[in-house]
């Protein structure tokens, strides 16, 4: 197709993809899909069948799931203005259609039909999970609620897709927000020289450098924060560096503390309408921990199973870096923890 969105080659051509092309693309994929159910919708019910349905309804958005695939991958990799906007434009109604799926009554019936079809009961292999799979999703997903519960359960879904994809934009826009220029040159002892390197080309590239005084800029993005928490010998950089990763999301303008209540809250109305007592119990109830209490009980159990081993790791490296410094033993800030490690490491096996 010329909007190459919609080429579904295997070797997708990210080169020519460009935000124009994009609203276009989903537009059109959304339409297809929304075509493919809904001929199964007008199925009758006395003839469908595992075709029909079950791998009608599994096929019907793939052009869809790739076209969106490409954008969301295309956010994460190369936010800009021009793919935020048009993400932002049709997310509310991607993410309507997706959840309007085991919604759709119509729909839901043929698949309850098809199910007890004889020639569909005996099906087995990856044809019965199939049908089984996705007779679940829809039950968990609200395909047996009343139109009021439903028409509410398509409302909090739209308001979690944005709300979640606002933490993630503030998330990345707070760590690509914060910088730190160095110029003196003795504040980088210890880094390697990849990271030296790579620094000053960061300075260069920001125009925050000059020949004659190079400069070396530092950022959150994990390539420049690392080699500094391992590896500088300036504990007031590496300190400068961890706090202000802390700080990320919480912080305006990117501020994520009131979407945290806003998303929890919506998630917990969300489990109660589809009846479970928390979101937790809703998300884990077809995965191996069944539910929440046995998923915290696991956390809590490996907790107390690590902590000796760990009260007695932390203790040789408090141990070691009192040796190495002649202070007193204490424990470690959060920002001294990787920095010591790798001390040790070296130390003991000569091995970075």
């Amino acid at each position: 197709m010329a909007n190459p969105f919609l080429d579904r080659s295997f070797h997708i051509r990210w080169s020519q993809l460009t935000a124009e092309q994009a609203g276009p693309a989903i537009e059109y994929a959304l339409a297809e899909a929304a075509q493919a159910i809904a001929r199964i919708e007008t199925l009758p019910l006395g003839q469908v069948d595992y075709t029909q349905t079950f791998l009608a309804l599994e096929n019907a958005p793939d052009l869809l799931n790739e076209t969106w695939g490409k954008l969301t991958h295309l956010m994460s990799v190369a936010d800009a203005p021009a793919w935020r906007e048009v993400h932002h434009a049709w997310l509310p109604k991607v993410s309507a259609f997706y959840a309007e799926i085991p919604l759709r009554a119509d729909l839901w019936l043929r698949l309850k039909a098809a199910a007890a079809q004889p020639a569909v009961v005996k099906l087995g292999g990856v044809q019965r999970r199939l049908v089984d799979e996705t007779l679940a999703d829809f039950r968990q997903q609200g395909a047996d609620l009343s139109p009021e519960k439903k028409q509410r359960l398509a409302v909090l879904q739209g308001e979690l897709a944005q709300l979640t994809q606002k933490y993630s934009e503030h998330v990345l826009d707070a760590t690509n927000a914060w910088s730190l220029q160095i110029d003196d040159e003795v504040r980088l002892v210890g880094l390697p020289a990849a990271a030296m390197a790579a620094a000053q080309q960061r300075a260069r590239a920001k125009e925050t450098a000059v020949a004659a005084a190079p400069g070396w800029l530092f950022t959150l993005q994990a390539p420049a924060q690392e080699p500094v928490m391992l590896y500088a010998e300036d504990a007031t950089l590496r300190q400068q560096l961890w706090q202000a990763a802390a700080l990320v999301g919480v912080q305006a303008p990117h501020d994520n503390r009131e979407l945290i209540k806003n998303i929890l809250a919506l998630r917990q109305e969300k489990a109660v309408l589809l009846g479970q007592a928390h979101f937790a119990d809703l998300v884990l109830a077809r995965r191996m921990a069944k539910n929440g209490q046995q998923a915290l009980d696991f956390i809590v159990n490996l907790h107390q199973r690590i902590a000796p081993a760990f009260v007695r790791e932390a203790g040789e490296l408090q141990d070691f870096k009192a040796a190495q410094t002649k202070a007193a033993v204490a424990p470690l800030a959060p920002w001294e923890v990787a920095f010591w490690a790798e001390k040790l490491r070296r130390a003991r096996y000569d091995f970075d």
